[in-house]
């Protein structure tokens, strides 16, 4: 059984790295944004009320 040689691969394209960096996030609104939401009327309400 040979082992295969080392360093003969063919160099790697420069466009790889930053593609692979790139990842695309969820298209699911999350809940994080309703509640910030309701946090700063919840605020901006009882900032109102004195």
């Amino acid at each position: 059984m040979r082992t295969p040689k080392r360093g003969t691969s063919k160099p790697r394209s420069p466009l790889v790295a930053p593609a692979m960096q790139r990842k695309a996030g969820s298209h699911q609104p999350n809940s994080k944004q309703e509640r910030q939401r309701v946090k700063r009327e919840l605020r901006r309400s009882t900032d109102n009320m004195h």
